[in-house]
């Protein structure tokens, strides 16, 4: 006959834990000694090995088998306690005899009544109940996931932490003994969608362990409409721009491409029953038609970061047809969309269907501070006023923020100073759920992403409480400096008044002062490590300062025009990327930290060092501060300011390569920016037949070049590439010079920059290859007295 005395004890005893607190200090065994005292209960179906399901990809996604979250939840438990103290525990079905151990009671092995329990605080699946006795432990979820949330609590309370992926992340502690207090916790997540999204080794099963999951807001950029409503087939279904059809967007207003997009997705619902939402939208970009009838449909909204009209009002007059087109088989389905770029505002005209759900992705605005920091005017004023007016008109509003820095090559970047007041607040705005963009560089950003997946769970869990168990969890006798270091760079950020993404920002975040004081504190603490667990960590950290200061150093090389220098930080940066890449989980991004780099500043400091070292010499390097002068109403050239004898004009001083436009007050400005600055030549140039030639290593987005009043034409490729023009009819040997740039910047900029983004000298190709090696002869004031 089974034994049925711990099933039996386990009803009764939970009976008595909701009547009467546990005694403090009262714990449970599981391990004693080194020997189990315990044994995982299932039931019978899940208990019985499932078969490997074939192998198929899917992102993020929970496994198609529910019992095997059941079984996931077994297995963290074995793994873990064994890694803890060396004992492992065995899995049984429920009916099994124990043989006087503590049973631990797993989802349907538990008692059901446990629902009743749980749904008095949520009814989300996630929620989850854990009951402790001296006799028994049930963990029951409303789903088998909140079965298998209810078994990290358990390991966490155990003293078990998952920082990041992999080991180098995760923290167990080592014990002979095992035990928990006796208790009843009962919890469900505050936001019912919870996922940093993004991909890295290790990451979903980490997503897991921070309790991330519910559903997977869907992507949305484009409308995939059949291969006979092609462009080469149907071009009239595609935007008209400048009176020509193009592939770019779609002409929402043809009611041939509302029929088309409405049975489309009416064939996704009948593909998918189970799916409540499918995700719409524009192609990721600009390109919208311009007919009369689709401009008809705006609202005449201007987005002023954006510097486009909005197209929110055309978009939800598309969905709204297509929800109506469907309504008749699928009255409950709902179109997903991204509240992105030129659709960003809320529609000032059209009402939307119910039905639709945004997800705000904030491209435009600064994402360096968070919701609620008054420093940052659009986070603290203007993100919120788009929360609010979206969720004044739609029941369901998302987030599809960004949780790392735009286009940075993975350099210091700690997110905790706006994560603490961001997702508290926007609980508080009604925001439902989270679907936000990751990049998931490790060692820049630890431990941002666990304080996220911690406040996504619970918006009211302690920041403090849960950094000061990291330091002390992850750093141990090095937990005292570690977080004074974390601490430090929080704060350095969170109140530096700089907006610009990527990592234009960089060097003012971190002034030489606080990148002193963090060196200090992690040598402190690699002092205090002790263990080589604990050394491997600080050094990390050690490793990423070093990372972002050689690229401080490089910019700061670079404005000095100290060429030979630059290149060596930059083949520092290289260095240090690559050790940090090399890591079992890279501790940066591997892809971007090369890419964002070579898109951004790579070409410049090679190209400068080419010129400046190795093929030729620099004649004069032109100052970061230029004279300034905006023109809205592009009248510039008509007065002539590029004019060699100008003398007026209240021309104001702007730095170029050292700060941006969102640095200088000018966050929102698209137009034309004049700069204008004289630099001596040496007498020497020009004898010989020597060319002379302007140098620039990159602008945003397109100059229009001047020397001594003589044009030179535009500047090739896209923005942020370097480019040259041969000067040499236009320079003035042994006197000054006047070179003059109008930078023209009109394009969607989500990293905030724009005009001169680089320095700027002119040089000459060396005559002798041991004169390129010396680096060139540079202008000394002693030439012209």
């Amino acid at each position: 006959m089974r034994d049925l005395r711990p099933w039996t004890a386990i009803f009764s005893i939970l009976a008595a834990a909701c009547l009467f607190p546990a005694a403090a200090g009262q714990t449970a065994a599981i391990v004693k000694g080194g020997v189990a005292r315990a044994v995982i209960v299932l039931a019978p179906d899940a208990h019985a090995r499932q078969p490997a399901p074939a192998r198929k990809r899917r992102r993020r996604r929970a496994p198609t088998n529910p019992l095997a979250d059941v079984r996931l939840a077994a297995n963290e438990l074995v793994e873990h306690i064994e890694k803890m103290s060396g004992a492992k525990l065995e899995i049984v079905a429920r009916g099994a005899r124990l043989g006087g151990r503590l049973g631990i009671y797993l989802d349907q092995a538990a008692d059901a009544k446990l629902d009743v329990l749980i749904k008095k605080t949520s009814t989300d699946p996630a929620a989850f109940a854990l009951v402790v006795s001296k006799h028994a432990i049930a963990i029951r979820g409303l789903s088998p996931e909140g079965t298998l949330f209810g078994a990290y609590e358990l390991l966490e309370q155990l003293g078990v932490r998952w920082f990041m992926p992999g080991d180098i992340g995760r923290v167990v502690p080592e014990s002979k003994n095992v035990s928990v207090r006796i208790q009843q916790t009962v919890q469900g997540p505050s936001f019912p969608a919870r996922w940093a999204a993004g991909r890295a080794s290790g990451y979903r099963r980490w997503q897991r362990r921070l309790r991330m999951g519910g559903p997977f807001f869907p992507s949305a950029h484009g409308v995939r409409l059949p291969k006979t409503h092609s462009f080469a087939k149907r071009p009239e279904y595609y935007a008209l721009i400048n009176g020509v059809r193009k592939k770019r967007q779609l002409c929402v207003s043809n009611p041939d491409v509302v029929k088309a997009a409405v049975e489309l997705v009416r064939a996704h619902f009948k593909a998918n029953p189970t799916a409540q939402w499918i995700g719409l939208g524009p192609n990721d970009g600009r390109g919208f038609c311009e007919c009369a009838k689709c401009k008809a449909l705006d609202g005449g909204d201007w987005d002023p970061f954006a510097s486009h009209m909005s197209m929110t009002d055309r978009y939800m007059w598309f969905f709204n047809q297509i929800l109506e087109g469907i309504a008749d088989e699928f009255p409950t389905k709902k179109i997903c969309f991204y509240s992105y770029a030129s659709y960003n505002r809320p529609p000032v005209k059209t009402t939307p269907n119910p039905r639709i759900v945004p997800a705000f992705a904030p491209i435009t605005i600064c994402r360096i501070h968070g919701l609620g920091n008054p420093i940052c005017p659009e986070k603290d004023k203007y993100y919120r006023w788009l929360i609010q007016e979206w969720g004044n008109i739609l029941p369901e509003v998302f987030d599809r923020g960004y949780w790392f820095n735009l286009a940075d090559p993975g350099f210091m970047f700690p997110m905790v100073h706006r994560l603490r007041t961001q997702i508290p607040l926007s609980h508080k705005l009604g925001i439902t759920g989270w679907r936000v963009e990751c990049l998931v560089h490790w060692a820049s950003e630890c431990p941002s992403l666990y304080i996220a997946g911690k406040l996504m769970w619970n918006h009211q869990a302690d920041v403090d409480a849960l950094m000061t168990d990291f330091c002390k969890s992850y750093f141990g006798p090095a937990a005292a400096p570690m977080g004074k270091y974390f601490e430090l760079i929080n704060a350095s950020v969170r109140d530096a008044d700089f907006h610009t993404g990527s990592s234009y920002s960089i060097p003012h975040l971190y002034p030489a002062k606080v990148r002193r004081q963090a060196h200090a504190l992690l040598d402190a603490a690699a002092k205090l490590a002790g263990n080589q667990t604990c050394a491997t960590r600080v050094n990390i950290f050690q490793q990423v300062l070093d990372y972002t200061e050689a690229f401080i150093m490089m910019i700061e090389q670079r404005n000095e025009h100290k060429w030979k220098e630059a290149q060596a930080s930059l083949e520092r940066i290289d260095q240090l990327r690559g050790a940090l890449a090399a890591y079992e989980v890279p501790m940066v991004n591997k892809r971007y930290g090369i890419s964002y780099l070579k898109r951004f500043f790579r070409p410049c400091t090679e190209q400068g060092y080419e010129r400046a070292v190795t093929k030729g010499k620099v004649l004069a390097g032109l100052a970061d501060v230029w004279e300034f002068k905006l023109d809205p109403g592009k009248v510039g050239e008509a007065l002539q300011w590029y004019s060699a004898d100008l003398t007026g004009g209240n021309w104001r001083a702007l730095h170029t390569s050292s700060k941006s436009w969102s640095d200088q007050g000018l966050r929102t400005y698209k137009g034309d920016g004049w700069y204008r600055q004289t630099v001596p030549v040496p007498r020497h140039v020009g004898a010989k037949g020597k060319k002379v030639f302007l140098w620039c290593g990159g602008v945003d987005e397109k100059a229009t070049i001047w020397v001594n009043g003589k044009p030179f034409g535009n500047s090739p490729g896209r923005a942020f590439v370097p480019f040259e023009f041969d000067v040499t009819t236009a320079v003035k040997p042994g006197a000054k010079n006047l070179i003059v740039f109008r930078v023209r910047n009109e394009k969607l900029n989500e990293i905030g920059t724009g005009g001169i983004t680089a320095p700027v000298f002119l040089w000459t190709p060396a005559e002798k290859e041991h004169e390129a090696e010396e680096g060139g002869e540079d202008v000394t004031p002693e030439e012209f007295k």
